[in-house]
């Protein structure tokens, strides 16, 4: 995991090989920018029943995952047939 949060840019890399070790916001800084790339999806589980993991996932979520406003716009069919886009906007115009 470290090697995969290391290889998301040169720096990193760098650090890695010069000081053989990733800090924790290192490696985590890594994983967020692999992931916003699509390069890696992250995989965590726990059990909602029992409360075991649940808050470590959601942790994981903020960490890793891009926020609305960090997404490619969403394109798709119109009822025109026409394909259209919306961007992950509150003020963005609903399409129709």
């Amino acid at each position: 995991m470290i090697e995969s949060a290391a290889e998301a840019n040169e720096e990193l890399m760098d650090k890695y090989l010069e000081e053989g070790e990733l800090s924790q916001d290192d490696i985590k800084q890594g994983l967020r920018i692999r992931t916003l790339a699509n390069e890696i999806v992250p995989c965590l589980c726990g059990s909602a029943f029992k409360n075991k993991g649940v808050q470590t996932m959601l942790d994981a979520v903020v960490d890793f995952l891009p926020a609305p406003n960090e997404v490619k716009a969403v394109t798709g069919m119109l009822d025109s047939e026409e394909e259209g886009s919306r961007e992950a906007d509150d003020e963005a115009p609903l399409l129709e």
